[in-house]
C-alpha cells in the first residue's frame, strides 16, 4: 500500500463516479459523520467496550475505503478483528492510531475539495 494519507486512484474513480459538484458534499458528510466517530472512539478510550469498538471500525472501514483513506482502512480492519477477539490490550494501543489517521483523513480530503 502506498504511504498517502488519500489514495489518488480510488479518490479519481470517486470523483468520476459522483461528479465534480457532488463530491464536496459527499466529503463535507464523511468528515461530520467520521468526527462523530472519532468522538465515540475517545469515549471508547476510556470506557473500552470491544463490541462497541468492532462495530465503529466496521462502519469506519468501509467508508475509509470508498474515499481513498487505505490507511484507515487498514486501521479499522485491523482494530474489528482485534476487538471482536476481545484482544483488549492491542486495542487500546491500536485506537489512537485509527484515531489520528481518521484526523489525517478528514484534513487531506478537506484540502482536495477546496
Amino acid at each position: 500500500m502506498e504511504n498517502t494519507v488519500i489514495n489518488e486512484t480510488v479518490f479519481t474513480q470517486l470523483l468520476v463516479d459522483v461528479g465534480d459538484e457532488m463530491l464536496p458534499a459527499l466529503v463535507e458528510v464523511f468528515n461530520e459523520e467520521t468526527t462523530e466517530r472519532i468522538s465515540d472512539l475517545q469515549a471508547l478510550m476510556t470506557n473500552l467496550d470491544n463490541d462497541k469498538v468492532a462495530q465503529n471500525c466496521h462502519s469506519i472501514k468501509s467508508s475509509a475505503g470508498t474515499y481513498g483513506a487505505l490507511i484507515v482502512q487498514q486501521h479499522a480492519e485491523e482494530l474489528e478483528v482485534m476487538a471482536k477477539s476481545n484482544n483488549t490490550a492491542d486495542v487500546q494501543v491500536k485506537l489512537p492510531l485509527l484515531i489520528k489517521s481518521l484526523e489525517d483523513a478528514i484534513s487531506a480530503l478537506t484540502l482536495k475539495c477546496h
